[in-house]
């Protein structure tokens, strides 16, 4: 089997297509047709058929030689799409090739070290000694018997994309338009299957060998040398010595053998060490913050587990010095909500700890209490929506995106576009501002966060939300609950919508910011935690700006 030779196949198949088709542009086509003959192709349906033939009236129809070229250049392009998934796996097939040498070479290197150890303690230990060459042995072949399939696998699947690219080579050189929309479609469906398979190219051997323990009990002062192979070795004259270039958050056994020229001594007492982990990772864009609060979020930066994490913080100065810095501590998981001074900047930062120690300080955030920051969460957001690299832009672009395109979760809006805010979980006071358009209908308000994902925002008694629809003769404007709207009446459009939430005092309130015009107030009991909540009714776009200071009026109305 030449699971190797797809790279020179394609470049000649793709000289023969560059070839033909500097032919095709010299040439013209003349189709005489009857009147039983399909005279156009319709796009929709991707069938040949009749100009005004009924069942596509109403369709886009397309000439034969319009149509034809169409076919031919999403051909081209799924085979240029194949071309490259072949590529990798022929990347993958020459990974495996190398895999199984170090595989050959890892295990010889594993089996000279047990034959090395064993050998001064044949006669007590040469039982153990097959019965651990047999395990290895036994790994070896499973390892190489999983590799030797993966191997198989990517020959087959290169096959395969080669008859395929041969199918499409010999259709791309038909003349006859009629006959090659005819034959075209089985294969472009071939292609679309093929295309729309995901191969799985990850490794499916660990590489780590398992060296089983035996029972040594009787013999435990000579093969305390031999139950944990060394990772490393280190020859030395002095009395101490640095063993440098270990994993972070690991746990190592280091012993000492004295050697003179009459041989080695037996090991010394083992001593258990625990290097410490490595910094976390802190998540600006998923941090947030009030103006008495922050919760910070991180990820862990090490592999393992490790017991704990420290949080630092610290008052950034006017000058940029940094006063005395406060830690939280014993915090068991990659988040903590810190209580802070109103109106102030701080520096933030996070370590991992385990019994080693604590980590280096992970790179600094700073976080601002001088208002209300918070970012869009994008693992709610309705499929249609779409959000910009800094979380608080929302665009609805297409209306009519083909349901078949949409990818929902439990935690995804179905029904209405929407998203949620991620704000403090705190009772407190927050403020936040909304540019919109005067064209675009929009729903802007606040929800619980188990808020039904197959209703509308303002639709249940779990949303509370200001709405914006457009008529032929005025802009209309609700402030809805649980379905329910007070008959309010706006003569000058906001285009810029603030929103104040005090959840502690149970109000909710709506503002033209621009013109710090209160609009609207909902009194009510919050039971839950409130999250912002923003939809778009029709295509359009919504701005959040957050970190602001709460308008003199918005304090005095409260």
């Amino acid at each position: 089997m030449d699971a190797f030779d797809a790279r020179s196949c394609l470049d000649v198949i793709a000289e023969e297509l560059s070839e033909e088709e500097e032919e095709e542009e010299e040439e013209a086509f003349v189709m005489v047709q009857d009147s039983h003959t399909p005279d156009a192709f319709c796009s929709p349906c991707r069938v040949l058929t009749h100009t005004g033939a009924a069942p596509h009236a109403r369709h886009t129809l397309l000439a034969l030689g319009p149509a034809a070229q169409q076919i031919k250049d999403e051909l081209s392009q799924s085979r240029s799409k194949l071309s490259e998934r072949i590529t990798e796996m022929e990347n993958f097939a020459s990974n495996l090739e190398e895999i199984f040498i170090t595989v050959e070479e890892n295990f010889g290197r594993q089996e000279q070290n047990l034959e090395q150890h064993y050998n001064e303690v044949l006669q007590t230990l040469a039982h153990r000694h097959e019965a651990r060459t047999a395990a290895l042995d036994e790994q070896k072949n499973r390892a190489l018997e999983r590799l030797y399939a993966d191997l198989l696998r990517c020959g087959r699947t290169l096959d395969a994309s080669k008859e395929l690219i041969e199918s499409a080579q010999e259709l791309h050189r038909r003349t006859d338009t009629h006959a090659f929309l005819q034959a075209v479609m089985p294969v472009i469906k071939r292609f679309e299957q093929f295309s729309g398979k995901e191969e799985d190219l990850k490794l499916g051997v660990s590489l780590d060998f398992d060296v089983p323990t035996a029972d040594l009990s009787d013999v435990r002062q000579m093969m305390d040398s031999i139950n944990l192979l060394p990772v490393c070795q280190l020859k030395v004259k002095e009395t101490h010595c640095t063993v440098s270039a270990l994993l972070p958050n690991a746990q190592y056994e280091l012993w000492v053998t004295a050697t003179n020229t009459t041989g080695i001594s037996p090991a010394s007492e083992r001593a258990v060490y625990m290097t410490v982990p490595s910094p976390p990772v802190i998540r600006p864009l998923q941090c947030v913050s009030s103006l008495d609060a922050a919760l910070i979020r991180w990820d862990s930066g090490n592999t393992n587990p490790v017991e704990s994490y420290t949080l630092e913080f610290r008052e950034r100065d006017a000058d940029s010095s940094g006063t005395a810095t406060e830690s939280v501590v014993a915090i068991p998981s990659c988040e903590c909500l810190v209580q802070l001074q109103p109106r102030k900047r701080y520096i933030i930062s996070v370590r991992a700890v385990n019994i080693g120690g604590p980590s280096d300080r992970s790179q600094p955030v700073d976080i601002s209490t001088a208002g209300t920051h918070f970012h869009l969460l994008e693992d709610t957001a309705h499929p249609s929506l779409s959000l910009s690299a800094d979380g608080l832009t929302m665009f609805y672009l297409d209306e009519d995106l083909p349901l078949s395109h949409m990818t929902f979760s439990d935690s995804t809006f179905a029904r209405c576009v929407a998203v949620l805010g991620d704000l403090v979980p705190i009772r407190g006071q927050y403020y936040w501002e909304i540019e919109v358009d005067e064209n675009t209908e929009y729903r802007i308000g606040v929800a619980y966060e188990d808020t039904q994902r197959n209703s509308y925002l303002g639709g249940n008694n779990t949303s509370w939300c200001m709405r914006h629809i457009v008529t032929p003769s005025r802009h209309k404007y609700e402030f809805l609950h649980n379905g329910w709207t007070p008959d309010i009446r706006i003569t000058v459009h906001p285009l810029r919508v603030g929103v104040f939430l005090d959840s502690s005092a149970g109000v909710l309130s709506f503002y033209n910011a621009d013109l710090q015009q209160h609009l609207h107030t909902f009194s009510c009991h919050f039971l839950h935690h409130a999250h912002p909540c923003f939809a778009l009714d029709t295509p359009g776009a919504l701005t959040l700006h957050t970190g602001l200071a709460t308008p003199t009026p918005v304090t005095r109305a409260e």
